[in-house]
């Protein structure tokens, strides 16, 4: 049998008695909404816009197609698989404010940058920035050192001016060299 979630009946044992459902019911539930929450938050810190609701709206009805139309696949797996679908198919059908603008935004920016051939900001309209992802877990972006200020040291001394020799005296004559 093929299971994803049956390693976990040991752990969820005694949650399970205190409900009064079987295990194998208990976590065929619970474990299967975590693993879609952590395809879900994984989605959501790499990718932005219509590739995260794409990639979901994928997951999802893989997930659920499988459960449904799959042959011979186990019941139990059909359970956790139809949990995990569903859980990603609700998420495009549930979004935020924020995702709805992020949504709006993403199409528009990656359409202009695909007439104007910018490869680079296509996918920066639908992947998730170092800059941004860093954002998400509040870690500050690196600001550079200030200039280091000069060494304290007293300006040099004028130099000296030259002696002035004294001026020729004026003769009348004129000598011109010839070489």
């Amino acid at each position: 049998m093929v299971s994803l979630t049956q390693p976990f009946d040991e752990y969820f044992q005694p949650f399970a008695e205190v409900s009064g459902i079987p295990v194998e019911e208990y976590t065929t539930r619970v474990v299967p909404e975590w693993i879609a929450t952590g395809l879900e938050t994984i989605t959501d810190i790499f990718t932005k816009g219509w590739l995260n609701k794409l990639i979901q709206f994928i997951a999802g009805a893989i997930a659920a197609g499988y459960a449904t139309w799959g042959k011979n696949v186990d019941p139990r797996l059909r359970l956790e698989l139809l949990t995990i679908g569903h859980h990603e198919l609700t998420r495009i059908l549930d979004p935020k404010p924020q995702d709805i603008i992020e949504l709006r935004e993403s199409i528009k920016n990656f359409i202009e940058a695909v007439k104007k051939g910018d490869w680079s900001a296509a996918l920066v309209s639908v992947l998730r920035t170092p800059s941004e992802i860093k954002a998400m877990f509040g870690i500050k972006e690196a600001t550079p050192a200030p200039p280091t200020p000069p060494a304290l040291v007293a300006p040099p001394a004028p130099a000296p001016k030259p002696k002035e020799a004294p001026a020729p005296k004026a003769t009348g004559k004129v000598e011109i060299e010839v070489f």
